[in-house]
């Protein structure tokens, strides 16, 4: 029977491992080779066992991978891209690519347990030149306020003052049969408007009005 480990104890264990003489660096990368970290952790906990997720791959090519790392009653999981030596996502990458990324994925999930943590430190340091090919697939911020029109064309808006300016324009009549089919399948976002943290007292009165048109009839 496997003995009930803590967090803590692993963590103890695997951080005081010295990689210095193991960390090799690889242009701009420094990394542990996965089977002198693999080979470390069993030495310490023989009945780890690892799993890797599905790739996730984003609209542009790119792929992230996925593992998941097991010691016991531990678990801890880690993501990393298919990168090349700029780290710079690769867009369509091949499968030996994915592989590669997948084993060192795995050394990044023993980090997670302490095994080298410390050859990480200054990963998350913002870059100065962000990869071209991942700027096309930032996400921008999303619209707070939404309105479907009848048309199914949807406005957004960021604010109660500009979204209530699209409902003056598109629901200015509730005895026209449009207008109100319009508010009924737009009762839901236009709620959203209305609980919304940042709305003022004038804001709050003129949405109260028009809620107060339109469910009257």
């Amino acid at each position: 029977m496997i003995k009930e480990l803590t967090y803590e104890q692993v963590w103890k264990t695997l951080s005081n491992v010295n990689v210095n003489d193991r960390a090799e660096k690889k242009m701009n990368l420094t990394y542990l080779s996965w089977a002198w970290a693999w080979g470390t952790l069993m030495e310490h906990y023989p009945f780890a066992t690892y799993k890797f997720d599905e790739e996730a791959t984003s609209s542009n090519g790119t792929v992230m991978t996925n593992c998941t790392l097991t010691i016991g009653n531990l678990q801890r999981s880690m993501f990393l891209p298919v990168m090349d030596y700029k780290n710079n996502s690769i867009a369509n990458p091949t499968s030996r690519q994915v592989s590669d990324t997948r084993m060192r994925c795995l050394v990044k999930c023993m980090a997670m347990f302490g095994l080298g943590h410390y050859i990480y430190a200054g990963e998350e340091l913002p870059d100065s030149k962000v990869d071209e090919e991942e700027a096309k697939v930032i996400p921008t911020e999303k619209p707070k306020f939404l309105f479907e029109k009848i048309s199914g064309e949807t406005l957004s808006a960021n604010t109660v003052e500009d979204y209530l300016l699209i409902l003056a324009s598109n629901l200015s009549d509730p005895n026209n049969v449009l207008h109100k089919k319009a508010y009924t399948s737009n009762k839901d976002n236009i709620l959203v408007a209305y609980e919304s943290t940042d709305i003022n007292k004038k804001n709050l009165a003129r949405l109260d009005k028009l809620i107060d048109l339109y469910e009257g009839k």
